[in-house]
């Protein structure tokens, strides 16, 4: 998959991201985007059909991932919960991500 790094996705991401750039820092970022995504193009050539994996991070994550759900009661939530400036019963009302 081609993804094409142009002022709209610099646009795009600045948004997301919530940040403010300078025409200056959005070259920098196209071209260090373009530089990263080049060489994941040179990482999906390579043929790796019939090659066994030397290392599997997934495999040492799951190692002893499960445990017994404990509930824990933090003395600080109630103080939280009372001073924070928007809320509703016990919920707190955060910002949104996107507008």
């Amino acid at each position: 998959m081609k993804i094409e790094v142009n002022d709209e996705l610099i646009t795009k991401l600045e948004k997301l991201s919530m940040i403010k750039l300078s025409e200056e820092e959005k070259e920098i970022i196209k071209k260090d985007l373009e530089e990263i995504l080049n060489y994941m193009n040179q990482i999906d050539e390579v043929i790796t059909e019939n090659i066994e994996p030397m290392f599997s991070p997934v495999e040492n994550i799951l190692k002893n991932v499960f445990h017994e759900d404990k509930e824990k009661v933090s003395e600080y939530i109630e103080n939280i919960i009372k001073e924070y400036p928007n809320k509703k019963d016990n919920l707190l009302k955060v910002p949104g991500i996107q507008n």
